[in-house]
């Protein structure tokens, strides 16, 4: 049973026997027209920024560098293909009209496509790799804002460690305040007691002079009555 290589060969030299025999043969069908390409935008470029008007939605958005594609414009990114080119009756006897290539036009033009598609395939990894260099950094944007809010969070540990040592700081200082207050408290008591005993002494020194002055007078008295007697017996004398 012939392969599919074969079979292409086979198409390839009677391709080939029709264009030697010239305009004897059937024409080739043509191919259907296919629509010019939605002239609202390039295949694959970024549409016109529509600028919105105050009262009315955002219609298109623009963003720089990412490409658009709307469904207008997947036409004319097509290759041209016309199934009915390709129609067979008989299986056993196709025809001749259908679109052929010689082998070594498809040999060359099969590495053309195998070298695009390995263009492609590279582009894409370029992409894969774009991709996950974003994702990396988002990553990396995380985990840096992580380390952002675990410095913040050290930070305020210490301000709060800081608030402590200065209440603690605060709290002697009212505790030196404290011990001198009731020191003082203490010399005031015990001065007032040292008060209250010399006003004690001093009014019994006083009481002591009183009553010495008392009986310092009543020995003058005493004198002088002794006195006045012995005046009054010598004016009997005489």
């Amino acid at each position: 049973m012939p392969n599919l290589r074969d079979a292409t060969k086979a198409r390839a030299g009677r391709k080939a026997a029709k264009r030697v025999a010239g305009s004897g043969g059937k024409k080739t069908p043509k191919s259907p027209k296919i629509p010019p390409p939605d002239q609202s935008g390039s295949n694959l470029t970024p549409t016109p920024t529509i600028t919105p008007t105050q009262g009315k939605a955002i219609t298109s958005v623009s963003i720089p560098g990412l490409p658009s594609l709307a469904p207008g414009q997947i036409a004319a990114q097509m290759p041209q293909f016309s199934p009915e080119s390709y129609q067979i009756t008989d299986p056993l006897n196709p025809p001749t009209s259908i679109p052929q290539v010689s082998q070594t036009d498809y040999d060359q033009r099969e590495a053309i496509y195998q070298g695009g598609i390995r263009a492609l395939k590279l582009t894409g990894l370029g992409f894969d790799l774009t991709r996950e260099k974003f994702t990396t950094i988002g990553k990396q944007v995380k985990a840096f804002g992580a380390g952002i809010k675990t410095a913040t969070a050290i930070e305020a540990v210490k301000g709060d460690y800081f608030d402590y040592q200065s209440q603690v700081e605060t709290t002697s200082q009212k505790s030196i305040a404290l011990g001198v207050s009731q020191h003082k408290t203490t010399t005031d008591k015990t001065r007032s007691t040292y008060s209250q005993q010399e006003m004690d002494e001093k009014l019994e020194q006083s009481r002591i002079a009183a009553d010495l002055a008392a009986e310092q007078t009543k020995e003058k008295q005493s004198g002088l009555d002794q006195f006045r007697k012995q005046l009054t017996g010598l004016t009997a004398t005489k």
